[in-house]
C-alpha cells in the first residue's frame, strides 16, 4: 500500500517545511487532542480501500464527493478537511459517553457493527460487509467503536440500551398519544362563509351526518355522513394531528383550511391501539424519537465546544461548525464540507 504520510500532508499545507509541524495536533477539542498521526492514519486505511473511494465519487446521481487530490498520492483538501471535522464529532461523542459512563458491551458492538454495515453499503448490508472487509483491521475497530458511541449514546439520551434494539415497548407505553387513534367526521366546504354557516349549525344541535350529506363537496366521505374511521395521529398532517388531539370526544372543531378547501370536524370517538397493531410504528417514532435527541445534543454540544485548527487543514467557522479548506488543489472543484455529511466513515 502506498502510505500517505509527511509528503502528502506537505502538498496540503503549500509545501510547508514539515519538519517543524508534523507532530503538531491536526485539532483539539475542548482540551482533547486529534493528533496528525490518527488523520493521517484515517486516511491511509481510506486509502486502501478503492472500492470505498470509488463509492464515495460517485455516490449520487449529480456525482458524489471529490476524494483524491490533483497532486499524485494526495487527497483533495475539502475531504481531508471533512474527515477531520468528523474526527471532531467523534471526539465529542466520546467525551460525552465518558461523562455519562455509558457501558458498551459485546451486544452494543453486534448491532454497532451491524448498523455500519447498513451506512457504508447505503441500506444493503452485503455491499457494506463487503467495503467494510477492505479496510485495514485497525480502522475497522474504528469504525464499530465510532458508531457503538453514537448508538449509546442515542439509547443513553433516551433511555434506551444499545444492542437490545429498538425499544417499541417502552416507546409505546411512554407515548400514549401518539397511538390513540382519533376517529373522526368530516365536512368540506369551499369557503370560510359556509364553514362558519356550518360550524354554528354543528354547534346549534344540528345532525353532523346530516349536514355532511347536505353540504360536504367530499364525495368520498359525504355518503357516509362525513365519516373518515379512525387514524393515528401519524396519519394526519403534524399541525392537524396537534389540533385533533388538542379536541375533545364529541367536539365539533374550528374549521380547519387546507388546500383544496376547509373542513369541519368532529371528534366521535377515541381508541387506544394495541402494541401489535402498531409495533412497526413505534419502532419508527422511537428510533426517529433517538435521532432527534442525538441530534439537539450534537448540535448544542458542536456550539459550546472550543476548537483549535492547524492551518494546514483550513479555517474553522464556529459559527456553522464547518472547517473552510484551504484553496489548495486548484483543479478538484472542491467546495467546503458540510457539518452535517456523513458520506465518510
Amino acid at each position: 500500500m502506498k502510505r500517505l504520510a509527511a509528503l502528502v500532508l506537505c502538498t496540503l499545507a503549500f509545501g510547508a517545511a514539515c519538519g517543524s509541524t508534523s507532530s503538531d495536533p491536526a485539532a483539539t477539542v475542548n482540551g482533547k487532542t486529534i493528533s496528525t498521526h490518527d488523520l493521517v492514519e484515517e486516511l491511509n486505511a481510506i486509502e486502501a480501500n478503492g472500492d470505498f473511494i470509488n463509492s464515495l465519487q460517485s455516490g449520487s446521481p449529480t456525482g458524489g464527493l471529490t476524494v483524491v487530490g490533483a497532486t499524485p498520492g494526495s487527497f483533495d483538501a475539502a475531504f481531508v478537511a471533512q474527515v477531520l471535522l468528523r474526527q471532531m464529532d467523534y471526539t465529542l461523542i466520546h467525551a460525552e459517553i465518558t461523562k455519562r459512563h455509558v457501558v458498551i458491551d459485546d451486544a452494543c458492538r453486534v448491532e454497532a457493527r451491524n448498523d455500519a454495515m447498513l451506512n457504508l453499503g447505503q441500506q444493503n448490508a452485503t455491499t457494506g460487509e463487503q467495503l467494510f472487509n477492505k479496510f485495514p483491521k485497525p480502522y475497522q475497530e474504528v469504525l464499530i467503536q465510532r458508531n457503538a458511541d453514537v448508538i449509546a449514546l442515542e439509547g443513553a439520551l433516551t433511555g434506551q440500551k444499545c444492542g437490545q434494539g429498538v425499544d417499541a415497548a417502552g416507546y409505546y407505553n411512554s407515548h400514549p398519544d401518539d397511538f390513540t387513534k382519533l376517529c373522526i367526521s368530516v365536512i368540506a366546504v369551499s369557503d370560510q362563509a359556509t364553514a362558519d354557516t356550518v360550524l354554528a349549525r354543528a354547534r346549534g344541535g344540528a345532525d353532523f351526518a346530516a349536514l355532511a350529506r347536505e353540504v360536504s363537496i367530499d364525495t368520498t366521505t359525504k355518503d357516509n355522513g362525513g365519516d373518515i374511521g379512525c387514524r393515528l395521529p401519524s396519519e394526519f398532517n403534524p399541525t392537524v394531528a396537534q389540533v385533533l388531539q388538542a379536541g375533545k370526544t364529541g367536539e365539533v372543531l374550528d374549521p380547519i383550511p387546507g388546500t383544496s378547501g376547509i373542513s369541519i370536524v368532529k371528534i366521535t370517538d377515541r381508541q387506544v391501539a394495541s402494541l401489535d397493531e402498531v409495533r412497526s410504528q413505534a419502532e419508527e417514532l422511537a428510533s426517529s424519537t433517538a435521532g432527534q435527541s442525538f441530534g439537539a445534543w450534537l448540535r448544542q454540544a458542536r456550539a459550546e465546544a472550543q476548537v483549535t485548527i492547524d492551518k494546514r487543514y483550513g479555517t474553522f467557522d464556529a459559527a456553522t461548525f464547518q472547517i473552510n479548506p484551504p484553496a489548495l488543489d486548484v483543479n478538484s472543484g472542491s467546495s467546503p464540507p458540510s457539518s452535517s455529511s456523513s458520506d465518510t466513515p
